[in-house]
């Protein structure tokens, strides 16, 4: 994990971001400003890099929203609701993400867009079984290591659809087409989203976001 790492994922993030989306980056090992109250009570019983991961995802949170135009005031914490999602004020919109080696956030300026960002890190600790996960894909994603990326894919529509709907994903609950770098996908609730996927730094990157196109010749009926 480097800073230059992180720069390159930075640009990554960019380069496959809708218009309307910001991103931010950082090392997991960087230093980082003290947490607020509220925020460390969220992890007082974590462990020490538990705490740590907390205040940097806190920290490229805050970055991300503030390139996005939304400016937090210094003493205002971002606490984790009950379900673990980063409790921002109305209105706004951003997803987290962490490897063991970097920390990613993406912010909305547009709310409507509803960004969803994961990273894993490749050739690396992952679930057991991704077997089931490659299924949902029209077309087998063109690079090694495909089923880590649908299961990537998978987690960053999750958290695109969840703050909205408020929905468990499964594997089979969303029907995916891929198109070079790009992608669409179609909830098994109706729901359309769009996103776009990368390799930088040994990690796969996807972030997607809500898309108002209804419907598209790339999707076919599910079985």
């Amino acid at each position: 994990m480097s800073v230059a790492g992180a720069a390159k994922l930075q640009a990554l993030a960019r380069h496959i971001a809708a218009p309307g989306l910001f991103c931010a980056v950082a090392p997991i090992d960087m230093a980082t400003p003290a947490l607020l109250p509220d925020e460390l009570a969220c992890v007082a019983r974590a462990i020490p890099r538990r705490r740590h991961e907390f205040a940097v995802g806190r920290m490229v949170l805050r970055h991300a929203l503030h390139l996005a135009g939304h400016k937090l005031p210094a003493a205002q914490p971002i606490v984790a609701r009950s379900d673990r999602q980063p409790d921002l004020p109305p209105g706004l919109r951003a997803s987290l993400s962490h490897s063991r080696d970097y920390c990613i956030a993406v912010a909305a300026s547009d709310p409507a867009l509803c960004p969803g960002v994961d990273i894993e890190r490749m050739a690396a600790d992952r679930p057991d079984d991704l077997a089931q996960v490659i299924a949902p894909w029209r077309q087998r994603p063109p690079v090694a290591d495909a089923e880590l990326l649908a299961f990537s894919a998978k987690e960053s529509l999750f958290k695109s659809q969840y703050p909205e709907t408020g929905m468990m994903l499964d594997f089979t609950d969303a029907a995916l087409a891929l198109s070079g770098h790009r992608m669409r996908a179609r909830l098994a609730c109706g729901r359309f989203l769009s996103g776009a996927w990368g390799q930088a730094a040994g990690h796969f990157l996807v972030i997607s976001w809500r898309t108002r196109q209804t419907d598209g010749p790339e999707f076919l009926p599910k079985d």
